[in-house]
């Protein structure tokens, strides 16, 4: 290897960033031989070989890992970050599960399911609350709003709430907005 390397690594998930190309071949080609040896397999969908670099930033290209997609983008100084956000197949699946629990658990009590509903929340918040992602957040919050207020009102023949009255009901529910965490993560990427 000519130039340096970087393994980042979460239980069995793992990206590795190289900084010259040519490395970074020869290890995408090493690695299932590699793993062969202690009988793992690579998964073939989830690997793929990237040109990720901050002097060519773009959203084009990004890859996924651990539900955040990683891009580069420029700052309001003009220099390029690393960004995150929620994958977009993550973020279509959260939204899938919110509307769903939501309209199996409508015709049972309020306050049997609407606390588990805040918990499931802030634990979306508190794994995808980065300071890039706050659109995420906000999409996602005001979609499982919408469908909240959609399925309450459809439990009887006429309408349970209005948005005064439901603003009211989260509010007693202590259903608030997500809020961004502060976490900054600083990765010397190439």
């Amino acid at each position: 290897m000519r130039g340096r390397a970087m393994l980042i690594r979460y239980a069995d998930d793992f990206v590795c960033a190289f900084q010259y190309a040519n490395d970074a071949e020869r290890f995408y080609e090493v690695l299932p031989k590699r793993l062969k040896k202690f009988n793992l397999e690579v998964a073939e969908e989830k690997t793929s070989l990237l040109r990720f670099s901050r002097f060519h930033p773009s959203r084009k290209r990004q890859f996924v890992f651990l539900g955040f997609a990683f891009y580069w983008a420029k700052d309001a100084q003009g220099k390029p970050r690393l960004r995150r956000r929620t994958g977009a197949e993550k973020h279509r699946a959260s939204m899938s599960e919110f509307y769903q629990y939501i309209k199996v658990k409508r015709s049972n009590k309020l306050n049997t399911w609407m606390p588990q509903l805040k918990r499931k929340l802030m634990g979306y918040r508190n794994y995808f609350g980065l300071p890039d992602n706050s659109c995420s957040l906000d999409r996602l919050y005001s979609y499982v709003l919408h469908s909240l207020y959609k399925w309450l009102n459809r439990r009887s023949g006429r309408r349970s709430y209005n948005w005064s009255n439901f603003k009211k009901m989260l509010m007693y529910y202590a259903i608030e907005r997500p809020r961004v965490s502060k976490r900054f993560i600083h990765v010397d990427w190439y």
